[in-house]
């Protein structure tokens, strides 16, 4: 994933157990906690429920079943 360019500043406040947290997965990942964040948060933003995914999976599955195999093939 690309950060878009960081240069806005934003507090927020973490209980000592999150910012322990928020530390270790860091240094799990190679990754500043900051980074950690924005990624964390990016995800969050962006992801797509399991009903989105089922949902996509079947209109996948019905566009290819309504296809013509000789179509494909010419």
């Amino acid at each position: 994933m690309i950060l878009a360019k960081v240069d806005k500043r934003f507090t927020i406040l973490f209980s000592d157990e999150e910012l322990q947290l928020l530390k270790h997965q860091a240094d799990v990942r190679g990754l500043s906690s900051s980074e950690l964040a924005r990624v964390a948060i990016q995800n969050e933003i962006t992801k797509k429920t399991n009903y989105d995914r089922i949902t996509a999976l079947r209109r996948i599955r019905s566009l290819a079943s309504n296809m013509d195999i000789s179509e494909s093939e010419s």
